[in-house]
Parts: C-alpha cells; sequence; structure tokens
C-alpha cells in the first residue's frame, strides 16, 4: 500500500489521517478504529484492482516469455524484473541485480517496443538502460522513444524514436539502427 494510514489520539479525540489529510474525527475509539480499518482496507483493495488492471493489460500481448507471478506481484521478461509493491525496475542478469529508472513504465515501454517488432530482443535494450545507470547517466522513455541525457552530448540529449528508426543527436537527425545508437551513447558517456 502506498499511503501512509495513521489513528492519531490528540485532545481527547481520536483522528484517522491518510498521508496527512484528515479523513474522520470521532470521540469514540471504537468508531475510530474501524474508520481506520475501513481505510485501509479500501487502499489494499485498490491496489489490487491496479495489479489485476496491470496483469490483464500484459497478458493481452500473449508474450510466452512474460513470467506474471500473482503471489509475490512480480514480471519477469528476459533481463528485466518488475516489483510491482516496490514500484521499480530490475536488470536481473549474470547475477546482479542493478535498479533501473522507470518502473513500470519502462516495463511496459520495454515489452511494446518488442511487441511492436521495433527491437528484436528486450535484453539488448535493459543491458543498454543497465549500462547507461552504471555510468551515472539519466535517461527516460516516451511513448516510442528512449531519451539520454548527459552534458557530454550536443543540447544536453539524444533520443532513438524505435517507430522512426531516428537518432537525434542534438545537432543533427538522422536514420539509425538501435544498435548505432547504443554504439554512440556508449562511445561518449564512458
Amino acid at each position: 500500500m502506498n499511503s501512509k494510514v495513521e489513528l492519531i489520539f490528540e485532545n481527547n479525540e481520536y483522528r484517522v489521517e491518510v498521508n496527512g489529510s484528515l479523513v474522520n474525527k470521532d470521540k469514540d475509539l471504537e468508531k475510530a478504529f474501524e474508520q481506520f480499518k475501513s481505510v485501509i482496507s479500501n487502499n489494499k483493495s485498490a491496489e489490487a484492482k491496479a495489479w489485476d488492471d496491470i496483469v490483464e493489460k500484459f497478458e493481452n500481448l500473449n508474450n510466452k516469455e512474460l513470467e506474471i507471478n500473482n503471489e509475490y506481484r512480480t514480471m519477469s521478461y528476459g533481463n528485466m524484473k518488475y516489483f510491482y509493491n516496490m514500484g521499480k525496475v530490475f536488470y536481473m542478469g549474470n547475477g546482479q541485480m542493478i535498479p533501473l529508472i522507470g518502473g513500470y513504465g519502462l516495463f511496459k515501454f520495454a515489452l511494446n517496443v518488442v511487441s511492436n517488432g521495433e527491437l528484436d530482443k528486450v535484453n539488448d535494450f535493459v543491458e543498454f538502460c543497465k549500462e547507461v545507470m552504471l555510468c551515472n547517466v539519466n535517461y527516460r522513455v516516451t511513448d516510442s522513444s528512449i531519451i539520454i541525457s548527459s552534458a557530454s552530448f550536443n543540447y544536453g540529449a539524444c533520443e532513438y524514436n524505435f517507430s522512426s528508426n531516428k537518432i537525434n543527436k542534438g545537432a543533427s537527425i538522422s536514420n539509425g539502427s538501435f544498435e548505432e545508437f547504443k554504439t554512440y551513447v556508449l562511445n561518449i558517456i564512458k
């Protein structure tokens, strides 16, 4: 649960707060405690529904390599693992566990890019994200692109668009493959 739910006794009354906002105030402990339990229950069911919605979206992609673990609320695809309860994605190859930037958005992006046929192997993408992270450089994904931000690039960033196969180097835009983009980026930031 991502919300902080508190039952507070102060000035002879009980308050139930969610993330610092007052939800209920009562002088009777039993009523206040029932409200407290109700708020927790509502948050848990909303969280479970969100997980179910995510699972349904990914199952609709019909990707046989996607592993979904409902008990621990995790998803694995190639060398990438998404932990729903933490909201984080990790690189999980070669006995390593390296956190990646992007959480659910990154996991969804990588799966969509592979499912759309714009990238052959998700592991190539995940390895690249790991290498960028290990160089202490930031990246982010949009609908169809990955953008690497560093003062080493012209205008502070470079971008690869998977839909158009274009590399934006800041001062120029050219056609190219993801492999060419990876080589360009890693040669500059390493």
